[in-house]
């Protein structure tokens, strides 16, 4: 019983200096922001959650982050532990002691999922799921969940795929209050759903519950589905299209990656800010974007030495212009 202990006072000490280093961090970055009089940005990244679910808010903090992304379990199975109610306290504490709005916390759908999936027994499967992901986000106390829309593998119609998306996510509403659940757009790539704003639109129409239903833009997925966000004007002009198309008030949320590959590639290939074929510019004009004010700029990518999350997130603070 005694090294337990003595054990579980270092945790606590550990986890004290911890707490007061992610403090020090978050004063720190709001002094900077107050101090440079730009407009209030919640920039952030996609964040791990090894060592508990909570350890998400403190390494959030420690990069300077605003906002962020998580996965909710594990990406390798279709079947996880129950979430632990007492996980799920201690999260909610660190949000609420953090100053974190659920609105600017972002999970992310498991990649096995295909809520448009011809394959009946994986339909099942990503709609079982996608009720439990969003049971884990309700015990959370968080509002949004994102994830993509889904594939016909090219064995049924787009329109085929777009009604069983649809019919999963009215589904798993009825099954959970509350959670708003976030199409994200797509490259384009194979027989994927989402990556014209049209199909995104197409599946928004058919949710009874449109109060519960979002839109995440991917700046990677967008240029590589054609739309040239690299042109001067061209953030805007994405923009304007989305609002025509989709609806403003539809779009929760940004996931801020540059391209690996070209205008119209149809590759889901993620780059550092400023680093591929997107350029410097369109991330310029996104951070100083008024339709973007209030909205989650999240980033998922890779990183290098020297240019991981936290010099990537004070580089885009940086481009923010004076109110």
């Amino acid at each position: 019983m005694g090294p337990r202990k003595r054990g579980a006072r270092k945790r606590k000490s550990e986890d004290a200096l911890v707490e007061e280093d992610c403090k020090n961090t978050e004063r720190k970055a709001d002094e900077e922001e107050g101090d440079a009089g730009t407009r209030k940005k919640y920039i952030g990244a996609h964040v791990g959650i090894q060592g508990g679910i909570w350890k998400a808010v403190e390494s959030c903090l420690q990069m300077g982050g605003k906002s962020f992304a998580l996965f909710l379990g594990s990406q390798r199975s279709w079947k996880r532990p129950a979430l632990d109610p007492s996980a799920a306290e201690k999260f909610r504490d660190q949000c609420s002691s953090h100053g974190f709005d659920p609105t600017h916390i972002l999970p992310h759908g498991s990649y096995l999922m295909n809520c448009g999936s011809p394959k009946e027994d994986v339909f099942t499967k990503s709609q079982e799921l996608l009720v439990d992901e969003l049971n884990r986000c309700h015990m959370l106390g968080l509002k949004l969940y994102n994830f993509h829309p889904g594939s016909s593998l090219g064995t049924i119609t787009t329109e085929q795929c777009v009604e069983k998306i649809a019919g999963a996510i009215n589904h798993a509403h009825q099954q959970i209050p509350d959670v708003v659940t976030v199409l994200e757009n797509m490259s384009g790539q194979g027989s994927t759903v989402g990556g014209k704003f049209s199909e995104l639109r197409s599946v928004i129409d058919r949710v009874r519950d449109q109060s519960r239903v979002g839109v995440c833009l991917d700046t990677c997925h967008a240029f590589s589905a054609g739309y040239d966000l690299a042109a001067e004007g061209g953030v805007k002009a994405m923009l304007d299209q989305f609002d025509q198309e989709v609806g403003r008030h539809y779009l929760k949320a940004l996931h801020l990656n540059d391209s690996k590959g070209q205008l119209g590639c149809h590759l889901d290939r993620h780059e550092d800010i400023g680093k591929g074929n997107i350029g410097i510019r369109a991330f310029r004009d996104i951070v100083n974007e008024p339709r973007l004010e209030n909205v989650p700029l999240i980033l998922e990518t890779p990183g290098r030495p020297g240019f991981e999350y936290s010099e990537q997130i004070q580089l885009l603070h940086s481009l923010c212009e004076e109110k």
